[in-house]
């Protein structure tokens, strides 16, 4: 691939993704893989990855269907899909395309798998949405995603913001409770949705798990960019330094050798295209 230079990120999520990258990849991956675990891509298939972000779950569907299969990495970023364009070394049957999967027009039928490592959380419209993916899988096609429960039942959310809490106005608090990335934490709504788009054979799983950053200092790091915390910090950095203060000390009390662990609660949610 040729140098283009630097790629010059303008959208504050992204760039604060670039910042903790490697550190909020050994967190999530565990949480995807279980989903992926669930799609069960195989050799030669076709499988979009939806709402991919900058994350490693396009790549390593890549490596599960082969040379003779094709991943598509979508994102409704731009400088998302230009920082994942840019990377070196993709594997030839991976490729990115942007835009919103509400209305995104994919060629009806195209793929075997729709995979989401909580990319799937933010539609305006959830059944028309799904109902758009649905149609871009080809018949018995298999959906499976992981995202997240509510905040209450989230360690890896709720400890971080709890711990900042007295630092914070306590309207920003407030407001993280509806936040858009529960907005699938009823399993009801979810089957319900699923059915509504087409889907059958709707499977909702917990699935719980004890995920870390590596160290202490990199999961302050990545719990004051990412998640509840970091979406009020991201707005307000004016708290950022008080808030990051009372978190480092609520997490000295879990620390361990691979750094804290928090639990994180999540439901992989599994379909059959109709």
């Amino acid at each position: 691939m040729a140098d283009t230079g630097p790629i010059v990120v303008d959208h504050p999520r992204v760039r604060a993704w670039l910042e903790i990258r490697e550190a909020l990849e050994r967190q999530l991956e565990p949480l995807g893989a279980a989903a992926m675990a669930a799609l069960r891509p195989a050799a030669g298939e076709r499988v979009l990855d939806v709402g991919c972000g900058i994350g490693g779950t396009p790549a390593a569907l890549a490596r599960a269907v082969g040379p003779g299969g094709r991943v598509v990495g979508f994102d409704l970023l731009e400088a998302a899909v230009a920082v994942m364009r840019g990377e070196p070394d993709l594997p030839a049957n991976l490729s990115f395309a942007c835009g919103d999967a509400q209305t995104y027009p994919f060629e009806a039928g195209t793929f075997d798998g729709v995979y989401s490592r909580f990319g799937l959380a933010f539609f305006d419209e959830p059944a028309a949405a799904f109902g758009n993916l649905r149609r871009a899988l080809r018949p018995g096609g298999r959906l499976a995603f992981v995202s997240w429960r509510g905040l209450d039942d989230n360690e890896l959310d709720h400890l971080p913001l709890r711990a900042a809490e007295p630092q914070l106005p306590a309207e920003l608090v407030d407001a993280t409770a509806g936040a858009g990335w529960f907005s699938l934490a009823d399993p009801a709504r979810l089957r319900a949705v699923l059915a509504e788009a087409g889907f059958a054979d709707v499977a909702v799983t917990a699935h719980d798990a004890a995920v870390g950053s590596g160290s202490l200092n990199a999961m302050v790091e990545v719990c004051t960019r990412v998640g509840a915390l970091g979406a009020i910090l991201r707005e307000h950095p004016r708290w950022a330094p008080g808030a990051s203060a009372a978190l480092e000390a609520a997490l000295r009390e879990r620390d361990g050798p691979a750094g804290p662990q928090l639990r994180a609660a999540t439901w992989v949610v599994t379909a059959r295209a109709g």
